[in-house]
């Protein structure tokens, strides 16, 4: 059994071998605003769901490991104090890729990717029209795990408002879930999709 010591391995290494091990990991597609109006959007696969009541996500955005830059999203909520996350579906892989690219500050990655921004209700950053399930929220807390390259900043948001397409509901008014085509990271290049043949049911109790 191969076995690694965290402590004396490198950063880059760690990342790949627990970005393999730990997957599938979900997808939020995470849009902010700065003070100035310029809109941000990124994925985040450091993001899950905590709490129902009340109700609360967390999504981490990692320094950078080249250059230990924090990434826009962060410095835009620290300021602004709100996001939306926006589930990613497999019709929006080639997008959500095209918003994770580095680009310069105050470049709208929805013009980039060639996603569509529509009005959120209670909060400044928009929506993403082509997710079917777009959350809108605001900042509770964040909380820095370090100051060193690779280090999480876990950004733990308030859910306020949540918007549902009516085309992953079934007749109950339920989430379909073989109607919403989740993708899911893994590690390197790899992503999963979650189809109808890769889906089983398991009653608890």
């Amino acid at each position: 059994m191969l076995t690694i010591d965290t402590a004396t391995t490198s950063v880059n290494t760690l990342q790949d071998y627990l970005h393999d091990a730990i997957a599938p990991r979900p997808i939020g597609l995470v849009s902010t605003i700065n003070k100035e109006g310029h809109v941000n959007l990124s994925p985040f696969s450091y993001f899950n769901l905590f709490s129902i009541n009340p109700p609360i996500c967390i999504f981490s955005p990692t320094r950078k490991i080249p250059d230990n830059t924090t990434k826009h999203t962060l410095e835009n909520i620290k300021e602004v104090g709100e996001c939306v996350i926006n589930v990613v579906t497999y019709s929006m892989v080639e997008q959500i890729s095209k918003a994770s690219y580095s680009y310069p500050k105050n470049v709208n990655e929805f013009t980039e990717s060639g996603l569509t921004p529509i009005p959120s209700e209670l909060v400044r950053p928009p929506r993403v029209l082509e997710s079917p399930i777009q959350l809108e929220c605001t900042l509770e807390q964040i909380i820095e795990l370090g100051n060193q390259a690779g280090a999480g900043n876990l950004v733990i948001v308030h859910i306020r408002k949540i918007h549902i397409n009516e085309s992953v509901l079934d007749s109950t008014g339920k989430i379909d879930p073989t109607q919403l085509d989740l993708i899911a990271r893994l590690g390197g290049d790899w992503y999963t999709r979650v189809t109808q043949q890769s889906l089983f049911s398991l009653k608890r109790g």
